[in-house]
């Protein structure tokens, strides 16, 4: 069973991302947050294995948030979502140098919480980012 934890400032976002995962029976997501600041507080005793985050949130990105957890908390894989960066950013590029198991577009559209075809690329990579 993967244990995950969505990251995302965004209610709906979270909310889609979940949708999106509870297809797949091997996959529990154990909780929410939405900041890495939160995310990092709720990891003890969530104790996820893998970590959605969104790149851009207040209090603390994508970025810091990868940072502090691959140095406080390296066994949990991160998957870092992103409707705004585009691919092959300095960001996405930053994010991959830190440690993110992937960096990929957030697979849903959030006005209907209809996930679109990129919702099995999103559970792929989770179970790659587990196994690896």
């Amino acid at each position: 069973m993967i244990r995950l934890m969505i990251v995302d400032d965004s209610m709906l976002a979270r909310a889609a991302i979940k949708k999106t995962l509870e297809k797949d029976p091997t996959i529990v997501v154990v909780g929410e947050a939405a900041n890495g600041k939160e995310a990092l507080e709720k990891i003890a005793t969530l104790s996820p294995s893998v970590i959605t985050c969104d790149m851009e949130m207040p209090v603390m990105d994508g970025v810091q948030t990868l940072m502090q957890v691959r140095k406080l908390h390296p066994e949990i894989k991160i998957i870092v979502l992103s409707s705004l960066t585009q691919p092959n950013s300095v960001k996405e590029q930053l994010c991959r140098n830190l440690g993110a198991a992937a960096v990929m577009a957030k697979p849903m559209e959030f006005s209907d919480l209809h996930p679109v075809s990129k919702e099995n690329d999103l559970i792929q990579h989770i179970h790659n980012s587990y196994r690896g």
